[in-house]
């Protein structure tokens, strides 16, 4: 079974010349990405979609999947890595087959191996979520305006992308709790409330930070001095909170994770399942309860 001659080890592989087989599933990846609507998520699928048409040899088979989860096992990846590569190679071939017609093999029976079981996020206590909140300068405005980004996701379980979307249009402040207009994943909209002595941080934000036109639309979250219009990306928002993590002298911490807090004090506060999900933008209250299980 073929597994490859340009294996790529450490990271993406070297450029090479798109081979004439191969070009019609180049043409058609800026295609397949623009249906990822989180930032995040498109630059994973384009990372993982490079190295897996870097290593195609020539155009697919109908046994390419097959081959190409023979070849990452080879190389040592372990379970996870194994299916979360061949699922994203496995929906962009679905979708190069559906568009391009039969240029490209429909994917057969292949189905991704299982990964490991078990979820198990990193969650923070309150005491260094607090730590964390209480490590950006507050006499600053860019200290004002990191405070509340991790307050979004480590109190109000925001994903890091929607953090960035958001507009001042979707902040309001109502009988002192803090309502957002959230659009969440699939751009679907949910309503989230921050707890009410959030209400003086976000006005006070406000006032240091006066509204600038972004990309065509109010941004409630611009950049640092001297890029103050552009929006913050989620590159951005990782990057400051760890940051002030280091500060807090909490070690690998990751913009997700503040997410996972959220939702995990949450359940320990007694909040309603089907609440959370709503809160979270979970399709499921079964996703939920994931955080059950949650052991700190």
């Amino acid at each position: 079974m073929f597994l490859g001659k340009r294996a790529f080890i450490g990271g993406p592989p070297t450029r090479r010349p798109v081979m004439p087989d191969t070009a019609p599933l180049f043409e058609i990846l800026p295609r397949f990405l623009r249906r990822c609507d989180a930032e995040s998520t498109r630059l994973a699928y384009e990372r993982e979609l490079k190295r897996f048409l870097a290593w195609l040899p020539s155009a697919p088979t109908a046994e390419v999947l097959f081959d190409y989860r023979d070849f990452l096992r080879a190389r040592g990846l372990g379970p996870t890595t194994v299916q979360w590569r061949t699922t994203v190679a496995r929906a962009f071939l679905k979708f190069a087959a559906a568009h391009t017609g039969s240029q490209v093999p429909a994917v057969g029976d292949f189905l991704p191996p299982k990964g490991v079981t078990g979820f198990a996020p990193h969650v923070l206590t309150r005491g260094q979520l607090s730590a964390l909140l209480a490590a950006p300068d507050k006499r600053t405005r860019r200290g004002k305006r990191d405070t509340l980004v991790l307050a979004l996701m480590g109190v109000g379980g925001l994903r890091a992308g929607e953090v960035c979307r958001l507009n001042r249009a979707d902040i309001t402040i109502q009988g002192g709790t803090v309502v957002l207009h959230v659009s969440g994943k699939g751009r679907k909209q949910r309503l989230v409330a921050l707890p009410g002595p959030w209400a003086a941080p976000v006005r006070s934000y406000m006032v240091a930070w006066p509204e600038r036109g972004v990309e065509h639309e109010p941004a409630i979250w611009c950049g640092q001095q001297g890029h103050e219009d552009r929006r913050l990306t989620v590159a951005a928002v990782d990057y400051l909170v760890r940051g002030h993590a280091f500060t807090a002298g909490l070690a690998d911490l990751s913009a997700h994770d503040l997410r996972h807090t959220a939702a995990s004090l949450a359940i320990d506060a007694g909040e309603p399942l089907h609440r959370l999900r709503d809160r979270l933008g979970h399709s499921s209250v079964l996703v939920t309860s994931r955080y059950l299980h949650t052991q700190r």
